[in-house]
């Protein structure tokens, strides 16, 4: 039987402390979020479910679920999943990052079109994200060594987007904007401070969405 080695249990349970830490932070947001779904869903005057189209060509999957308070005000949920890899001929190993991104919002309309809840607005937003790399490697010198990391975050930001409507039921929204994370841990799992973490460190995240949907 092998035995693990001092590393191996090292790592092992780093992913444990960052796994019950994810799991704590997401169960509060998920509680808020949950709150916010109860008051929108008795003061609601439509509902719209999204499939991110950016997201989905990229092989991971974004949903967003929006309640439309009343024609300039809506609140949105999304949740998106990270499975994106590194992998090819150029280089000498193939590694893959997992993870999810929470994201409630409150969207105001300047409603400039005329009509309910469409038009340029402006959305401000809370940022869960938990994501983790496997078999990242990266040079030091001449030599790949092991890079692993995971992240945690917890932010706030704002973008501006354009949603319209068809007479069907369909929509379409594209937005874009920027966020602060105001806690971001980043956990070293192979003891290597890689350079791609140190980019992931940095507090501005992007984000940003083509959306397809249906208002209900």
């Amino acid at each position: 039987m092998d035995k693990k080695s001092p590393l191996d249990e090292r790592a092992f349970f780093s992913y444990l402390d960052s796994d019950i830490k994810t799991y704590f932070i997401m169960k509060k947001i998920l509680f808020l979020a949950a709150g916010l779904l109860a008051s929108a869903t008795m003061m609601a005057q439509s509902y719209e479910a999204s499939l991110g189209l950016g997201a989905l060509s990229s092989g991971s999957l974004k949903l967003e679920g929006m309640y439309h308070f009343d024609d300039n005000q809506s609140f949105n949920l999304e949740l998106r999943t990270i499975n994106s890899s590194i992998e090819g001929d150029s280089i000498a190993f193939d590694a893959s990052f997992g993870g999810i991104v929470l994201s409630p919002e409150y969207i105001t309309y300047f409603n400039s079109s005329g009509d309910d809840n469409e038009g340029v607005y402006l959305g401000t937003y809370l940022r869960f994200k938990s994501m983790a790399s496997n078999g990242y490697q990266e040079t030091d010198g001449s030599v790949l060594v092991d890079a692993d990391f995971s992240q945690l975050a917890l932010g706030i930001g704002g973008n501006v987007g354009y949603h319209g409507g068809f007479d069907n039921g369909i929509t379409v929204r594209v937005y874009a904007g920027l966020g602060y994370n105001f806690m971001n841990n980043i956990s070293q799992t192979d003891g290597y401070e890689s350079i791609l973490s140190a980019v992931y460190a940095s507090p501005i995240h992007v984000r940003s969405g083509i959306n397809l949907g249906y208002r209900f």
